[in-house]
């Protein structure tokens, strides 16, 4: 370049994918919703986060999560600059969940992401387990993915985009020894958010399910589940764990991480999967391979 040539034109900031949007993510206190709601606010997009905080059903291997652990999310959200709502939501119950998306229309204006991510397990052989625990996991898990795809999917398809991201599980692809209720439901939103996709498809929003395998969350990472994969073992540690399990993927890995599954959703988000619609995404380090 010589002296008389001009200055090289700077080049323009690149903006943030999501600025101006807003999401509601289900089950963000912890985990894989901490994640996702993480890894959307660095995009730029606007967030109503809702999840239970209440005692867990008696059964459940794994501690809840707390008011210090949606806290600890919206922390992390606002230090990306955009702006959060949190609620205490129960998606169990219809009208409980259908605040989460009339709170995304009433204070954004808008509604352009559902991350439908709540979920619970409860084990035990389906011989001895009474109906109630089967009802809870499936409300929980099924029904109240159903609750806010209901009105979201209104919400969307009149307005002509919209993008609906369900948290599966592998198990939606296979059974499981003694978690029937988990599995069930699993297999069920698969259908539900197939479903969906065909309803809304000439409108422009896709509705697709992740499917993770293990996780490095509070409900696979706690004393109990270590005690399960360890049972000889008086007071196993996490290590202990993650050497009684690193066979439990091809790829050798006992579990992935919550940011890997956010990253699943993201592009599942993104313009670039626009004709993506009806799917399931498996992000399970190859354990998918194992199952058609």
């Amino acid at each position: 370049m010589s002296d008389a040539d001009p200055d090289p034109a700077p080049c323009p900031p690149i903006l943030p994918r999501f600025s101006g949007r807003c999401a509601v993510i289900t089950g963000a206190a912890r985990g894989i919703g901490r994640a996702i709601a993480i890894a959307l606010a660095r995009e730029g997009c606007d967030l109503v986060l809702g999840d239970v905080l209440a005692d867990l059903p008696e059964g459940t291997p794994y501690p809840k999560a707390t008011a210090d652990d949606l806290q600890t999310t919206i922390n992390a959200v606002q230090k990306q600059g955009v702006r959060c709502i949190a609620l205490k939501v129960d998606v169990a119950r219809a009208d409980e969940a259908a605040v989460l998306i009339r709170r995304a229309e009433d204070s954004f204006g808008r509604l352009d992401f559902l991350i439908a991510n709540a979920g619970l397990s409860i084990e035990g052989p389906i011989s001895d387990m009474r109906p109630e625990t089967f009802e809870t996991v499936v409300r929980a898990n099924l029904n109240g993915v159903f609750h806010v795809l209901s009105p979201a999917l209104k919400l969307m398809m009149t307005a002509g985009r919209g993008r609906v991201v369900a948290i599966g599980s592998g198990v939606s692809k296979h059974g499981e020894k003694e978690a029937a209720p988990y599995v069930a439901s699993k297999f069920g939103l698969v259908g539900l958010c197939k479903t969906a996709a065909l309803e809304a498809a000439k409108t422009g929003v896709t509705v697709n399910v992740v499917l993770p395998g293990p996780v490095d969350t509070p409900m696979m990472s706690s004393q109990e589940r270590f005690q399960q994969a360890v049972p000889d073992k008086p007071d196993p540690t996490r290590d202990d764990y993650l050497e009684a399990n690193r066979d439990a993927t091809p790829m050798g890995l006992a579990w992935v991480t919550p940011e890997d599954i956010a990253s699943a959703v993201l592009f599942l988000l993104s313009d670039e999967a626009r004709f993506i619609s009806g799917e399931t995404l498996g992000v399970d380090a190859a354990d998918s391979a194992n199952w058609s």
